[in-house]
């Protein structure tokens, strides 16, 4: 059993049982193997959490991971949020399993790579990182709160507006 197996059936399973039915004993029942048979490949739950939400948003992020040649940065900061929002969406608690998770620097995509857009665009290093952590929080937030509140009239409008209205302070601090 390959550490990738895990991880793929885990999230099978998210979609199954949501992030609180997901359970160890449940993975490995799902997997075939004794309960045990997991400490192999994670030390603990939360191990496995961070690592599928690294999985879950590997791929698709890849599309979005430079600007198209000519795109402005604001416009692929604005793609790779929509990206990012969608991917999340396509998990049964896809966002939460995101909000909780916390993985380690060895899995981090290569951060100063990421912002290259940002810094090329005239953002000090800080700033960069701060507008990505502002986005991602962004879009996590707001899946997490389409999740809890499923009234909403128009998710994808509020979405699109809290994203250039972010974006666009972005802008005045990079204009200042």
């Amino acid at each position: 059993m390959e550490r990738e197996t895990v991880v793929r059936t885990a999230l099978e399973l998210l979609n199954e049982v949501g992030v609180e039915g997901l359970t160890t004993r449940r993975l490995a029942d799902k997997l075939g193997v004794k309960q045990p048979a997991l400490y192999w490949h994670f030390k603990n739950k939360q191990e496995l959490l961070n690592e599928m939400a690294l999985v879950m948003i590997e791929e698709p992020m890849r599309a979005v991971s430079r600007p198209l040649p000519g795109q402005p940065w604001d416009e692929w900061l604005m793609a790779r949020a929509r990206v990012f929002r969608q991917t999340l969406r396509s998990y049964r608690d896809g966002a939460r399993v995101h909000a909780g998770s916390r993985p380690t620097p060895d899995r981090l995509p290569d951060l100063v790579e990421l912002m290259r857009p940002l810094l090329e665009a005239g953002f000090e290093r800080q700033d960069a990182i701060r507008a990505f952590i502002a986005v991602g929080r962004f879009v996590v937030g707001s899946a997490i709160d389409e999740l809890d509140h499923a009234v909403w009239e128009d998710p994808d409008g509020d979405f699109e507006f809290g994203l250039r209205a972010l974006v666009s302070g972005m802008r005045s601090i990079l204009e200042a």
